[in-house]
């Protein structure tokens, strides 16, 4: 402010004023120079603070993404030894329960580790040779669409799906079909019969993304799949699905003679179950949360392959 007042002194001593009409004139364009100038001087203040907190809010979030994959590295060597003791993955079970980490003054993390696998594998829906559809998965793939109401697309998707260009009964084969299993499920509303209602439900109604999941190893672990899709597994109904959602709220399935203890359960039940069911996980989701009332917070969403030992999938925000 002192240096723009200066700067206003000297040219009035420089400049010399003929009449009083002239000094007024002068005078006012002088006052809106000098207006100019704070405005300016003003506005950049105002820049170079929003460009200090941007470069703080940079660092806060590079920090907080180092932290996350220290951590991440961390539970995912945890979990993969933890797994090799055990039979089944289930929410239950302390170890998938959420837990905090106090960081001094700064700040908590939270952090939560959830089985998957508990979809049907739509990346698995064909046997090795990427275009014969598995048996035990014809039937769920079919009542799937039915509960959806679009059965016009059951083989229509599959066409889109497996490697040949061959057309199935009702299917179809076009340019833009991807032909492989898809990378993310998106993919899918490259068709134009799909769109996202379809895709991820809409006015109560379940989407394909309620019934299927791109990380299983390919079979349904019984522990966390949800009660819509455990009615769509051979030998299942709505019925027994409820009940064996009520069964595993205190028990962890380890074995099909768990599930035997189910009232309606058989022998039978199990067999049917055999070859689309299991009880552990081999992918698991990992959500890792920085609370800081201060900076806001940050989190960030991971899938891991317990085999691997790997990340497969990033998110943050």
């Amino acid at each position: 402010m002192k240096k723009v007042l200066k700067i206003l002194s000297c040219f009035l001593i420089k400049f010399k004023f003929k009449n009083k009409r002239r000094k007024g004139l002068i005078l006012v364009s002088v006052l809106m120079l000098g207006t100019l100038l704070i405005s300016c001087a003003t506005a950049f203040t105002w820049f170079v603070r929003l460009q200090v907190r941007s470069v703080l809010r940079e660092r806060v979030a590079l920090s907080n993404r180092s932290m996350a994959e220290l951590l991440s590295e961390a539970i995912i060597r945890a979990v993969a030894r933890y797994t090799e003791r055990t039979k089944g993955d289930s929410p239950i079970q302390p170890a998938y329960k959420p837990f905090v980490i106090p960081i001094n003054e700064l700040g908590i993390w939270v952090l939560m580790v959830t089985p998957l696998d508990d979809k049907l594998p739509i990346r698995n829906l064909f046997l090795p040779d990427g275009n014969t559809e598995r048996g035990e998965l014809k039937k769920p793939w079919e009542d799937m669409w039915d509960a959806m109401r679009h059965r016009e697309l059951i083989n229509l998707v599959l066409d889109f799906l497996d490697r040949n260009t061959r057309v199935r009964v009702g299917g179809a084969e076009r340019e833009d079909f991807i032909n492989r299993a898809p990378l993310d499920m998106s993919e899918l509303l490259i068709m134009d019969e799909i769109n996202q209602d379809i895709l991820y439900g809409a006015g109560g109604m379940p989407g394909i993304n309620d019934y299927c999941t791109l990380w299983s190893a390919g079979k349904i672990n019984l522990n966390v799949a949800p009660p819509r899709v455990l009615a769509l597994l051979p030998g299942l109904g709505a019925m027994q699905a409820a009940a064996l959602v009520e069964y595993r709220k205190d028990r962890v399935l380890r074995s099909f003679e768990d599930i035997q203890g189910i009232p309606g359960f058989t022998a039978k039940n199990s067999t049917q179950l055999t070859n689309i069911a299991g009880f552990k996980s081999r992918y698991f989701s990992l959500r890792i949360e920085f609370l800081d009332e201060s900076e806001g917070g940050s989190s960030f969403n991971i899938i891991f392959d317990r085999n691997s030992k790997k990340i497969v999938r990033w998110e943050e925000s």
